[in-house]
């Protein structure tokens, strides 16, 4: 069995507000923006800033509430690195001081990447394979999209979040729920045009897909946990945008108390929202072990990932 112990996370060092681009694109409508995206505040990269470095500084910050425990496993999710290679893990296991002794691999994924990583690092540690892994989530999708860009600019913010998962003798993690749409990889993606890569995301198709697929994976957990709505104490989903997170909500009839949004002054952070939700939830002594907790990723791939976390 397992369980989640630490986690922290990292914001990009500039903070990019609604204001700021609608000042920008003179053209835009910064009440209907805010309406469909939720969000008033995104934070991007500083100039001279990585996806690494604030990867290291929200890993330090969850080593050093382990007093001394070591970690021997770090599994790195990204599909914006700074560099192709080496293995960001391996990079990682070094300036975080992680034994030789240990794991390290990267995924690319996106939306869903927090809960594959969880899904393996569950498998690792229940498979004698490590005892304590790091999940380290960092995306720095702004670099592909520009300040002109309305579909996408108002909705993506860079950051890193690190999750620790150890061995429990009484709590665990799963099960788990995966599906996949190859066939709209297209709706969100990055081309390249005139020697420079551009992210495109198809908004209504992407929100189509998330309508139908996300509550059907939704309610096939809950099948297979022998759980009831009512039984889950906190509804943690991919941060979208205000539009998909209100008609998910509605959708599958969850109590508003349980679902999770915060996207007002963070944005969507790729594969890092679920584990900054994790992460404040825990500073507010909302996520505790003896409660249930439905994690749901979903979008980039198309890719839909969830688990149960008690």
């Amino acid at each position: 069995m397992v369980k989640i112990t630490e986690s922290y996370f990292e914001l990009g060092g500039k903070k990019e507000s609604l204001k700021d681009l609608c000042e920008l694109n003179s053209e835009w409508d910064y009440d209907k923006l805010l309406l469909k995206t939720g969000i008033k505040n995104r934070f991007v990269l500083d100039e001279g800033q990585t996806p690494e470095e604030l990867s290291v500084k929200a890993g330090r910050k969850c080593i050093e509430k382990l007093d001394g425990k070591m970690i021997d496993g770090i599994i790195y999710v990204s599909q914006s690195p700074s560099q192709p290679l080496p293995t960001r893990a391996c990079m990682l296991q070094e300036k975080l001081k992680i034994t030789k002794n240990s794991l390290a691999f990267d995924i690319n994924q996106g939306c869903s990447g927090f809960i594959y990583a969880l899904s393996l690092a569950t498998s690792l540690i229940k498979n004698n394979c490590a005892s304590r892994i790091i999940i380290i989530c960092a995306d720095y999708y702004s670099k592909y999209i520009s300040k002109n860009d309305r579909t996408s600019r108002p909705i993506f913010s860079d950051a890193a979040a690190a999750v620790v998962i150890e061995k429990s003798e009484k709590y665990n993690i799963g099960p788990f729920i995966f599906k996949t749409n190859g066939s709209g990889g297209d709706f969100l993606t990055v081309k390249k045009l005139k020697d420079k890569f551009n992210l495109f995301m198809d908004g209504p198709a992407v929100l189509k897909f998330s309508l139908g697929l996300v509550p059907e994976a939704t309610r096939e957990l809950l099948e297979t946990s022998r759980l009831k709505i009512n039984q889950i104490d906190n509804f943690i989903f991919h941060q979208a945008s205000a539009v998909v997170l209100n008609k998910l909500q509605k959708k599958l009839n969850t109590p508003k108390n349980k679902w999770f949004n915060r996207l007002e002054n963070i944005g969507n952070t790729v594969s890092a929202t679920i584990p900054i939700a994790i992460n404040i939830l825990q500073s507010e002594k909302k996520f505790l072990h003896s409660q249930k907790h439905l994690m749901m990723g979903f979008g980039v791939g198309l890719s839909v990932a969830g688990c149960i976390v008690s």
